[in-house]
């Protein structure tokens, strides 16, 4: 009738406002990369210091402000992600480790690096391994163009850079298998395997499964990506 017609129509017509309202404010986003990866290793002993960079780069066309803090970092085998306040972890190294600058400016396709020293104490009875993260966060713009009531959606890149330190060979690697199991997940069989490392040292095991026929004989070995 007339006016199912007429409310299709105001239906239709909100939602091509709301769409290109959205599309209008949802332009700032950040473009900043990493460009020598997001952990860092370092083998270290009581006492040493040592230092270490991280490369940035504004891959996109306007200036870009970038913020750099820290934090703990933690997770869990099902994807869940901490990043809690710096030096609450047991084996938080965040106290350790000094960075500059804490603000930059960079340029369309300009490079930078922020560069850390790391002290390592002595005395503490180290064991094991130590890591924080250090979190480089894209800052947008305020943009006066933009209407201050209504839907504002904006896109902050943000990386975590692990800064992890292995002290001496000290520490052991505790490997347990804690579950194993097979899901059906858009109509594929996936196998999944949980991991925990009941040890002191960091971990990045080679992970594989063998499958075999019904006569027990080997038929394939699939390896899994290195995490840690």
């Amino acid at each position: 009738n007339m006016n199912t017609k007429l409310h299709n129509i105001k239906y239709t017509i909100a939602f091509f406002l709301f769409a290109l309202l959205f599309s209008f404010q949802n332009q700032a986003f950040c473009s900043i990369v990493i460009a020598n990866g997001l952990t860092h290793i370092h083998e270290v002993e009581e006492g040493q210091v040592v230092r270490g960079y991280i490369e940035i780069q504004n891959a996109g066309f306007d200036k870009q402000a970038v913020r750099v803090y820290q934090k703990d970092y933690s997770f869990s085998h099902d994807g869940a992600v901490f990043y809690d306040e710096p030096n609450s972890k047991e084996r938080s190294n965040a106290d350790w480790i000094d960075y500059s600058p804490a603000y930059l400016e960079l340029d369309p396709q300009q490079k930078s690096v922020i560069n850390y020293e790391i002290t390592i104490p002595k005395g503490q009875e180290l064991l094991g391994s130590y890591w924080s993260v250090l979190m480089v966060e894209g800052i947008l713009p305020v943009n006066p163009a933009l209407p201050q009531s209504g839907l504002n959606i904006s896109t902050i890149m943000r990386y975590a850079i692990q800064i992890a330190t292995n002290i001496g060979d000290s520490g052991t690697n505790n490997l347990e298998f804690v579950e194993a199991k097979l899901d059906k997940i858009d109509g594929q069989k996936v196998g999944s395997v949980a991991l925990i490392n009941n040890g002191e040292r960091l971990l990045i095991p080679e992970v594989s499964i063998e499958l075999f026929d019904m006569e027990g004989q080997s038929v394939r070995v699939i390896k899994s990506a290195k995490k840690k």
